[in-house]
């Protein structure tokens, strides 16, 4: 769920993104910035203990997720007005676990950033689309594609990160949208906009 490197300092300088290193071994993350439509990344140095949990703890608290939140039939109308906005696709994910975002779903939200729109739906929240996407057991997935396209779905499987990157790629489009279709066509204006 989080991508790894290794850089042997003493085969040649490290390369200028990583920045400074005072002394190895050195931990490092690089993070998406939010605000970036290039995903530009923002560096965060790892100064806790050197132990599997911590280090775990570490790279999982800073994954970035650009998962929305659905709570009820508003916030889905929202969640779709946005896509149909951008012109991107829609993964629809039925829980029916109370809780945070899992580091699955906010690993997949950061590798398909741009690409597919990704709502979290808890069944005690979305009685309503349970029932209209004829959900039957959870965790499920439904990707609402282009208009006209049959509906994907991913249900009754383990939701493992492979199995869900495999899903998400059907899903999602091939390059990621970084302006509104419509912004696009607005020769001139210099506007920041934000998915």
């Amino acid at each position: 769920m989080v991508q790894l490197a290794y850089i042997d300092t003493e085969g040649g300088p490290a390369p200028p993104a990583i920045g400074a290193i005072k002394g190895t071994p050195t931990i490092k993350a690089f993070v998406p910035k939010r605000s970036s439509a290039r995903n530009e990344k923002e560096v965060v140095e790892y100064d806790a203990s050197r132990e599997v949990g911590a280090i775990v703890k570490f790279a999982t608290t800073r994954m970035p997720s650009y998962v929305e939140t659905i709570a009820g039939a508003g916030d889905l109308s929202t969640f779709m007005a946005k896509a149909a906005e951008w012109g991107l696709p829609t993964m629809l994910v039925f829980s029916n676990k109370a809780g945070q975002t899992s580091s699955l779903l906010k690993a997949l939200s950061a590798e398909f950033r741009r690409r597919v729109l990704i709502g979290d739906l808890r069944e005690s929240r979305n009685l309503e689309a349970v029932k209209s996407h004829r959900i039957k057991s959870f965790p499920s997935i439904v990707c609402l594609q282009a208009a006209g396209k049959e509906p994907l779905r991913f249900e009754g499987k383990q939701p493992t990160y492979h199995r869900l990157h495999s899903f998400a790629s059907k899903c999602a489009l091939r390059k990621a949208v970084t302006k509104k279709p419509a912004a696009a066509k607005d020769i001139g204006k210099d506007k920041k906009e934000e998915l």
